[in-house]
């Protein structure tokens, strides 16, 4: 009667506990030394591995603040890819640090519960950056080229598109 008995679950594809940590201080550390000037682009990486080391800091969305106000020094120009960059990484930040609090180092971060969230971040960086591409046309001090309002229209179209097909796909 001392034979033990050992039961095996299987949880499908997986990915270690530490993923989420390591996301938050890659994603982070690497736009704030992208995105942002000098000097606060330090200051947004030691944000971002404080908030990878210790998630409940709320770091992250330190070097989220940095990445941000960062983009508050640069003159509003259309063509500039780094707005819309730093958009899609302080959303990203949001999403892998609130991950990194509630996932355990030591556990593992099933593939499918990452789904939800990539479809809700995708569902709003798409108008969100129609919205910031409207207002940076709007706010640019340049004339436009004869050729950028059918590109701009051609973009949001792809945005529409892309709204359409998410709302159908959820109902």
């Amino acid at each position: 009667m001392s034979e033990r008995l050992h039961a095996t679950i299987s949880v499908g594809a997986h990915l270690p506990g530490f993923v989420p940590r390591l996301a938050v201080a890659l994603v982070g550390g690497g736009a704030a030394l992208l995105l942002v000037p000098a000097p606060f682009g330090y200051l947004g990486l030691a944000l971002a591995l404080l908030g990878a080391l210790f998630p409940a800091t709320l770091a992250a969305w330190g070097c989220a603040l940095v990445i941000a106000l960062a983009q508050l020094a640069r003159a509003p120009e259309p063509a500039d890819w780094h707005p819309y960059a730093a958009l899609a990484v302080v959303h990203l930040l949001h999403v892998i640090g609130a991950l990194s609090i509630v996932v355990e180092p030591g556990g593992v971060l099933h593939i499918r519960v990452l789904r939800g969230p990539f479809l809700h971040w995708l569902a709003i960086q798409v108008p969100a950056q129609c919205v910031l591409l409207a207002v940076l046309v709007l706010a640019s001090a340049h004339p436009l080229p004869p050729s950028m309002p059918g590109a701009f229209a051609a973009v949001g179209a792809v945005c529409v598109g892309v709204l359409v097909v998410l709302v159908i796909r959820r109902r």
